[in-house]
């Protein structure tokens, strides 16, 4: 039986230029415990054996895609040693990959010396949590036990401080230091940084593909009456800059405080604070914003010496509303108000609800809350709709957040007093930390309930590849390319993957959407398409949430496996010219049906099913 096989049949070779095919990488050092390790592809592999040991024990671990994340069994300041083995259906060992090392870090010297669970039940929402150490200036992410699973070197930025704001969907995180705002990675390594001409404070957010933040704004405008009578009849106002960049660092939208906050909205109190030891380069710290937070054309922020949140349209800069203390107001929005003062990190709900850190400093008594609002624009009206007020030895000055979480519970951070608490939806307390050093309370600006350290993370296979690392591998296909994307992370991604030629331009794209801890599968049908055998071509997987992490296959279009005699057909001619080469003892790759390395009776009965069929 004669088979005309099409020239469309692949030989792939395969690199992944994302991760250096092994990660981590050989020799890394790492400053978290939960490890994504992940590896080449070893062909006709239906599962592998992952091995690691620390030289005193190991684990052993049975997966079915060519990557794993380990969240077990790593300690702090320990070397590794791991290894992996690819088996076929009948549990024979294909090929291994061995003498692979890592090791993780030391927690650093001014890492707190008392992280304390007093409370846990059931009632905790699963997750780790992402906070900072103001005090000490760096940030990590603990367990549920206070346990830490991952920290960021502060000396990694100049002057040396982190207080990490988000986990973006990409694996990455936002932060800021002194002055300036950063992404970053998971191994701390700068990857945005803000231009100079910006003195970043309090705040730093992305939001798709630009960045908001929060820059002081000074200029001179005339006292306030009554005026100190040791100040001058024109003073400098230290207000606030709203500002949005590109990932390029290009401005893109700037709300002014002085453009739109009118003169007469000022709280006495640092107006007499500037008055005390006054030098004519003081400033009067009008405004003092901390949080802005942006959603779908709808801009809120927190100012915090007005005592005010305000709400802004983003498209024509306008003020919705604002609330707050009233005696600091030109203009009142609501017929009705809620009292709180020196309030923190203001945020919409998914119900379009407002949350936020109530501080209540000096109002009486002062007592930190969290407080849920829900507003009418019709009528102009304010409704508290749920508040949470902790006892008075938990109260704080300043800084602290207020999270709702997935399950209708919500996580607090306590600002100067050290205490992460999380209560459930009927105010039951279901978590309670504790940071302190040297005995005393570590103060922090915000906590994030996180599923994991990996929202990405992603490997991929590709049918039918044979083949060998330490070789070429290729790939027998009939005119399609198909395979799987594994998506390992915690957050559902988006994958754009493509076809490319030697100059790089597109051939085939086409993308999927995989929910987390699934596969997903790719199909790229090139029956339309000629190809040249000469010419490098390149298989692309691109995450929509980071497309600098993609990952790369490149190959070459090549002889088709069988045809011997190289005229397109696989039949019995072929099937002589192999037996002929076994008995003379020689060797042609597209006759190793078996990819062993070896032609014998084994690839003679291939060729024949492949004939027959």
């Amino acid at each position: 039986m004669l088979i005309k096989i099409k020239k469309k049949l692949l030989y792939i070779c395969l690199t992944f230029v994302f991760s250096n095919e092994f990660t981590p990488i050989q020799n890394a050092n790492l400053n978290y415990i939960h490890a994504r390790l992940s590896w080449p592809q070893i062909p006709q592999a239906s599962h592998y054996e992952l091995n690691i040991d620390d030289s005193s024990s190991s684990i052993q671990f049975n997966v079915n895609k060519n990557s794993y994340i380990l969240t077990d069994f790593l300690n702090w300041g320990r070397h590794y040693n791991w290894s992996v083995c690819g088996y076929d259906q009948n549990n024979l060992v294909i090929d291994c990959f061995n003498n692979n090392f890592f090791s993780i870090s030391e927690l650093p010297d001014y890492y707190p010396d008392n992280v304390n669970l007093v409370y846990l039940d059931d009632g905790y929402h699963q997750g780790l949590n992402l906070l900072d150490f103001d005090g000490l200036a760096f940030s990590v992410i603990l367990d549920e036990l206070g346990n830490p699973i991952w920290f960021v070197d502060k000396n990694n930025f100049y002057p040396p401080k982190i207080l990490t704001t988000q986990l973006l969907k990409s694996g990455n995180f936002t932060g800021f230091g002194a002055g300036k705002g950063y992404e970053i990675n998971i191994d701390g390594e700068i990857l945005f940084q803000t231009p100079n001409e910006y003195s970043v404070h309090h705040d730093f957010k992305k939001y798709g593909n630009s960045y908001f933040l929060l820059d002081n704004s000074v200029e001179s405008h005339p006292c306030p009456e009554p005026c100190p009578n040791n100040l001058p009849e024109d003073i400098n106002w230290l207000g606030d800059r709203f500002i949005q960049i590109s990932n390029y660092g290009e401005l893109i939208w700037d709300w002014n405080s002085f453009d739109f906050i009118n003169l007469n909205d000022y709280n006495p109190l640092y107006l007499e604070r500037l008055s005390i030891n006054y030098s004519e380069d003081d400033t009067m710290d009008w405004t003092h914003s901390n949080s802005i937070f942006y959603n779908n054309g709808k801009v809120y922020i927190s100012v915090r010496n007005l005592s005010r949140i305000l709400k802004i349209d983003y498209g024509s800069k306008n003020l919705d509303w604002h609330t707050g203390e009233e005696n600091f107001m030109n203009q009142i929005y609501f017929n009705n108000s809620i009292e709180f003062s020196q309030q923190h990190s203001v945020k919409e709900l998914s119900n379009g609800n407002i949350l936020f850190f109530d501080n209540h400093t000096f109002l009486e008594p002062e007592i930190s809350r969290c407080i849920e609002f829900a507003y009418d624009e019709v009528t102009d009206s304010l409704h508290l709709v749920w508040e949470y007020i902790l006892p008075y030895n938990l109260f704080s000055g300043s800084r602290g957040e207020c999270n709702r979480l997935d399950n209708g519970s919500t996580l607090i951070n306590v600002g100067r007093t050290g205490n992460i608490i999380e209560v459930n939806n009927v105010d039951e307390i279901v978590w309670h930390l504790v940071l302190e050093n040297n005995n005393l309370p570590q103060s922090s600006y915000r906590v994030e309930r996180i599923n994991s350290l990996y929202p990405l993370a992603f490997s991929f296979e590709l049918d039918a590849l044979r083949g060998s690392y330490y070789d070429n591998y290729f790939l027998e296909n009939h005119g399609i390319i198909t395979g799987q994307v594994h998506n390992n992370g915690t957050s559902i991604q988006s994958y754009n993957y493509q076809l490319l030629d030697s100059e790089n331009q597109i051939i085939f794209s086409d993308s999927l959407v995989i929910v987390s801890q699934s596969t997903g599968y790719i199909n790229m049908n090139l029956s339309q398409f000629e190809v040249d055998t000469n010419s490098d071509y390149c298989v692309k997987i691109i995450p929509s949430s980071d497309i600098s992490q993609y990952q790369e296959i490149s190959f070459k279009f090549n002889e088709i496996l069988g045809d011997l005699n190289s005229d397109s057909i696989v039949n019995v001619i072929d099937a002589i010219i192999l037996v002929n080469l076994i008995l003379n003892f020689e060797y042609q790759s597209n006759a190793d049906y078996n990819n062993d390395g070896l032609l014998n009776v084994q690839d003679i009965i291939l060729i024949i099913n492949t004939i027959i069929d």
